[in-house]
């Protein structure tokens, strides 16, 4: 993940948890292990009942984040941050969640520790490549004064540059809540990212487009390569008062086909698309990692970039269960 980043409908996926979970469960206890080293459990699509199939696609791996099952890479660079698999939480469904907690330094200022190269983070060791993703997430708190990014997304980088346009790609797709502003929801895609040097400036190419909850205020980046937000619109239809409720799980992910991403969150009991983006220039087509993590930005991305300081206190993210649907065939 780069250092600087920044219609209501009842949600058919009601009750997927507990067919991915059963589905897993049963594929281990019945089958091998698939033979690819971190790759997910193949799952018993042959039957209408226990498929879990949506629209057409069929559900490729889940996982309830009861145990790492040596399915994922982690990463935990500072002092004090942790990982945990499997840890007790009675407001999820199975009372188990993975845990990723970036440790606090009181009085600590916006350059302590910031960017995602130094997060707590845990990435699939399997690439995949479109598809929906879907997680259940309790995101991180803190005060409104300090920052932390809470992250749902999917990124390779290898420090080439395919593209040929003279900045290193950076193929990432991302659903980010920041707690310095918690009621925003920050979407993004992009194409490259190169940091800045003591001679060149930081380049990138991206679009992004964050969602107010409190309001249903919209704002989008006002270019590919500028990390400004300007107001642009208000979705009626795209307000809950009490997001996020810091005692909550959310069910969030996006939905990545080759030409367009799809993000969404499932509140209130009605799942809302947040944005849909069909410029090709910045949607993946390439195998990327799907990920959660936690790090700090030195700045507040929206409504205006400002300063934030490091978490006084030790900022946590929790995920209940995970899932992956195939693109339809």
């Amino acid at each position: 993940m780069p250092r600087t980043s920044e219609a209501p409908s009842s949600s058919p996926e009601r009750g997927w948890r507990a067919r991915a979970g059963l589905l897993l469960l049963v594929t281990a206890a019945c089958s091998p292990r698939n033979a690819i080293v971190g790759s997910f459990p193949a799952l018993d699509a042959a039957s209408p009942d226990d498929s879990g199939q949506l629209d057409g696609r069929v559900l490729g791996w889940s996982t309830p984040f009861v145990a790492e099952e040596g399915l994922w890479e982690q990463s935990t660079p500072l002092p004090g941050a942790t990982i945990a698999f499997g840890a007790t939480n009675s407001a999820a469904a199975d009372n188990a969640v993975v845990e990723l907690r970036l440790p606090g330094v009181p009085g600590a200022g916006p350059d302590t520790d910031p960017g995602p190269d130094v997060a707590t983070q845990i990435a699939t060791r399997r690439f995949l490549q479109f598809g929906m993703f879907r997680t259940w997430v309790s995101f991180a708190s803190c005060a409104p004064t300090e920052e932390v990014a809470s992250a749902v997304f999917a990124f390779v980088n290898d420090g080439s540059d395919a593209n040929a346009n003279g900045i290193v790609d950076n193929p990432e797709i991302d659903f980010q809540v920041l707690c310095g502003t918690p009621t925003f929801i920050v979407l993004t895609c992009w194409s490259d990212f190169e940091p800045a040097t003591a001679t060149t400036p930081e380049r990138f190419i991206k679009r992004s487009h964050a969602v107010d909850l409190s309001s249903g205020d919209i704002y989008d980046t006002v270019s590919d390569s500028d990390n400004a937000f300007a107001k642009t619109t208000t979705g009626s239809g795209l307000v809950d008062p009490g997001f996020p409720d810091p005692n909550a799980f959310y069910e969030v992910g996006f939905d990545w086909q080759p030409s367009s991403v799809r993000f969404f969150i499932v509140t209130q009991g009605r799942e809302l698309t947040l944005w849909t983006l069909g410029d090709s220039n910045v949607i993946p087509q390439v195998p990327l990692q799907f990920m959660l993590n936690l790090w700090h930005p030195a700045e507040h991305w929206i409504p205006a970039r400002s300063p934030a300081n490091y978490p006084a206190r030790d900022a946590v993210l929790r995920a209940d269960s995970a899932a992956y649907w195939e693109p339809p065939p």
